[in-house]
């Protein structure tokens, strides 16, 4: 009889072991909490400097490091981190001029702006068509412009081939 309660122990005892490595991550329903939060946030497009996100944060936080849900947590913790933290410097526009002493290619590239701006104020796209393409024109013609014009002293003459 004794033989035949054997296997008995071994399947409980296998049963127990994948309860307690399937059954026992915390982190997973923590993460699940957490991300629910997340996403009923990012739904209702709250900015992520409000303090809603604070919540957000300490609950991901929580989620403990041995948890396998726990890289996704600190993708979650990194996106919240670069939307909250200060914005770069916006680079330096280039726009165009006109008058005495501007090149060409400044000068289409204030006929591009002109464009750029009449274009974001049209309303309907009766307007918004023709300006659409005059300004892609423009685009390609400052390119052109720009590919063919030189800084003063790189003609290539300097370096010992004809001028231009």
């Amino acid at each position: 009889m004794w033989t035949a309660f054997r296997p008995l122990p071994a399947a409980l005892s296998l049963v127990f072991c994948w309860v307690l490595f399937t059954g026992c991550d915390s982190g997973k329903k923590q993460f699940q909490e957490a991300n629910a939060q997340y996403e009923a946030l990012v739904d209702r497009g709250v900015p992520p400097t409000d303090p809603a996100w604070d919540a957000v944060v300490a609950s991901l936080e929580k989620v403990p490091a041995n948890s396998r849900s726990r890289p996704e947590a600190d993708k979650r913790l990194s996106a919240i981190r670069g939307l909250r933290g200060s914005l770069p410097p916006r680079p330096l526009a280039t726009p165009g001029a006109t008058g005495p002493g501007t090149s060409e290619a400044d000068v289409k590239r204030a006929a591009c702006e002109a464009l750029a701006k009449k274009l974001g104020q049209a309303s309907d796209e009766a307007t918004r068509e023709p300006l659409h393409k005059a300004l892609e024109q423009c685009h390609a013609d400052l390119v052109r412009l720009e590919a063919k014009s030189h800084p003063p002293g790189e003609e290539g003459h300097e370096h010992g081939s004809p001028p231009h």
